[in-house]
């Protein structure tokens, strides 16, 4: 009973410190004047996968690799459904037309990441650096490599963004940021921002003890705890601040703390291996981390496709795209407990 105590009183903790998190990120960002595809997919998604990043890290100091790829691979996952229910929330056609096409790049390099590490789990790879797995490394130097190209990307004059003319329109989110921003300086802001973090910092920690100690207690295993009840706690703090900026029509801030989340998941294994002292993390963990992370990857081309497509079309307020990720979320976790 203390281990779901200290769990939830963690996870409250997250949620809290999490979002406060997000905000202040976000108020940096657009005091720096950065792009909002920029701030979702990096400093926003940075923010808010603070819990992801000491979770993984906490969990590969102890032992723990199924319980560290788990967080991250069934966090990414859930990412991706949390599009379904911003759709449910905002109930005209799909969300995913109100944003730009330049998430489109941050969604396949989350379909590369999580194709690779399933390849690499697969693979079984004996070399390493150090005590580390070449595998992690080639996926920090895969991510690193992304945030060159959203860089990039986002540094192009606004003339040079490909935009869909249709009411499915990109929308700016420039009215809402300065409505937002008018009160908070950007001092105020950095000082927020390290005291969130460090709440965070601790409220991880503990949720993955509580989780192992969950997972002992339940017999349900470290790899379906992982991948459900903490990567659900830990993207607590996605789902909060993604329903708060399109509940305010920031839809470009939203998504792209969904996709920037799930590439930043996929870097926090580098730090979980570089925890783990025993050897390279993924030659440690069970294969059924495979299927999560492939689930991951049918998620993500699901949601790019939705933002190829732009469906004009409802189903009880969800687009299509929307449906096909809850049916496939859902698939996805009767398919871990029952390889559990």
């Amino acid at each position: 009973m203390t281990a779901w105590i200290q769990f939830i009183i963690s996870a409250g903790v997250v949620v809290v410190a999490g979002t406060k998190l997000s905000q202040y990120a976000d108020v940096i960002a657009q005091k720096s004047r950065l792009g909002a595809l920029w701030v979702g997919s990096i400093l926003l998604a940075l923010g808010t996968s603070l819990p992801e990043l000491v979770a993984g890290v906490s969990a590969g100091l102890l032992g723990l690799p199924d319980l560290a790829l788990g967080n991250v691979l069934g966090s990414n996952i859930f990412n991706i459904f949390i599009i379904a229910i911003l759709d449910l929330i905002e109930g005209e056609k799909s969300i995913l037309r109100k944003v730009g096409l330049g998430h489109i790049l941050s969604g396949t390099l989350g379909m590369l990441l999580s194709a690779a590490v399933a390849i690499f789990i697969f693979l079984d790879l004996p070399l390493r650096v150090g005590w580390i797995g070449l595998d992690t490394v080639i996926i920090a130097a895969i991510y690193l490599y992304g945030l060159f190209l959203i860089s990039r990307y986002e540094s192009r004059p606004p003339e040079a963004h490909p935009v869909i003319l249709s009411d499915g329109i990109y929308t700016s989110d420039t009215e809402y940021e300065q409505e937002r921003l008018l009160d908070i300086s950007l001092g105020r802001a950095s000082l927020g921002f390290a005291v969130s973090a460090l709440f965070v910092a601790v409220a991880g920690t503990l949720l993955s003890i509580s989780s192992d100690r969950i997972a002992t207690m339940t017999g349900l295993g470290s790899t379906f705890v992982g991948s459900t009840l903490l990567a659900l706690a830990t993207s607590l703090p996605e789902l909060v601040a993604s329903i708060a900026a399109a509940s305010a029509g920031a839809f470009d801030l939203a998504i792209g703390n969904m996709f920037g989340s799930n590439i930043f998941n996929m870097v926090i294994l580098v730090f979980s291996d570089l925890a783990y002292l025993e050897g390279p993390l993924l030659a440690a963990v069970s294969d059924t981390h495979i299927l999560t992370g492939l689930f991951g990857l049918v998620l993500s081309t699901v949601a790019v496709m939705g933002l190829f497509y732009r469906s004009s079309r409802n189903i009880f307020r969800w687009g299509p795209d929307s449906v096909f990720i809850m049916i496939i979320y859902f698939l996805a976790t009767w398919s871990l407990y029952y390889l559990r």
